[in-house]
């Protein structure tokens, strides 16, 4: 019985750490830099590899947990057109800080298994280096694996929390 009416509490404690993360991106600002990101964001979604170029410095490099680095800012643009074609990806952007020349995001991926065209959805979080108001460097850490298809926490809320999730 204490267990059961434990549970609001817990939900409402929840729903207020959701509220304090969503204020504190709000105090901290969406500055230049993460106006870009998101922007970049936007033409990510498009799959137009001209649109998601335009956002970095011709000697951008795109570092990836499991996949070779993607040098140059049209090898960038292709690797997602690629992705919008074949997986129907779409990406979110969840949190997002900035500081100084560089910016840091926690982000969803939904997209679709090209064989069985079932619903998928990944977690990441990227950081972004600026050179002259573009992005110069992407460091993306995410998870793809079998165990835990989605690269959830585990445990975490990420409904309750305002996340991003596949309904």
């Amino acid at each position: 019985m204490a267990r059961h009416a434990a549970e609001p509490h817990r939900r409402r404690d929840r729903r207020d750490h959701a509220r304090r993360d969503r204020a504190l991106v709000r105090a901290l600002g969406v500055g230049k830099l993460l106006d870009h990101v998101h922007s970049y964001y936007r033409a990510l979604n498009t799959g137009d590899p001209d649109k998601v170029a335009a956002h970095f410095t011709d000697d951008a490099v795109h570092y990836y947990t499991r996949l070779g680095p993607h040098e140059g800012a049209r090898t960038i643009g292709e690797h997602t057109k690629w992705a919008v074609e074949n997986l129907e990806g779409q990406w979110y952007i969840d949190h997002a800080i900035e500081d100084g020349e560089q910016a840091v995001i926690e982000w969803a991926m939904t997209w679709r298994d090209p064989e069985t065209r079932e619903p998928r959805l990944d977690r990441g979080s990227e950081w972004f280096v600026f050179r002259d108001g573009k992005i110069s460097e992407v460091r993306a850490y995410f998870h793809n694996g079998k165990r835990n298809r989605s690269g959830d926490l585990i445990g975490f809320d990420h409904k309750g929390r305002g996340y991003t999730v596949l309904e």
